[in-house]
């Protein structure tokens, strides 16, 4: 199972989707897109109540910089067929959408737009003019190919990667698990 989201932002508005779809996967685990909160246990003595609450675990992830180079390529390839200018990769958006993915990855937050106004803010303050921001992420056993496909095939994604946009960046982490999460984001 691999999950897409879709943000695309108009100012103020933000309309948000969430596509299943089935793929192929390169290991038996199964990737769902949610994660585990803190569980607390609470132990009682005659005294006094007292909350344990375990660390969460460190989960470590790193970058996948020949995936983010593969996915522009296709997704810039897929704009020409439309008659679309190819989108620039711009490097504050880049650090937003690669922190995206590894928030994701480590578990930092859940898979979804968690934190995306504070991106929308970030980049409308980086990159001159920027006023509509377009937000895709994914996650799962996929490649760069699969991913760009399961969002062409999505009509809010497919709606963001045809979209007047001048910039992208993206950002693609693997865990330890060998799970990827994919975020793209989109500015004019």
């Amino acid at each position: 199972m691999c999950r897409f989201i879709s943000i695309y932002t108009i100012f103020i508005s933000i309309f948000l989707t969430n596509t299943g779809c089935e793929s192929t996967k390169s290991s038996g685990s199964g990737t769902s897109g949610r994660t585990t909160g803190k569980e607390s246990s609470t132990k009682t003595t005659s005294e006094k109540k007292v909350v344990v609450t375990p660390s969460t675990p460190v989960v470590e992830a790193n970058l996948a910089p020949g995936l983010e180079r593969q996915v522009l390529d296709l997704v810039n390839d897929y704009r020409k067929t439309k008659k679309l200018a190819p989108l620039q990769n711009n490097a504050a958006i880049e650090y937003q959408a690669r922190r995206h993915s590894m928030d994701m990855g480590t578990h930092r937050i859940p898979f979804g737009h968690q934190g995306l106004s504070f991106r929308i803010k970030y980049i409308q303050e980086k990159v001159p003019g920027a006023t509509i921001v377009g937000e895709n992420v994914a996650f799962g056993n996929l490649s760069a190919k699969a991913v760009v496909s399961g969002w062409i095939k999505s009509t809010e994604h497919r709606k963001n990667m045809e979209g007047n946009f001048k910039y992208t960046g993206i950002g693609v982490t693997r865990n330890m698990q060998n799970q990827l999460y994919f975020t793209q984001i989109f500015a004019r």
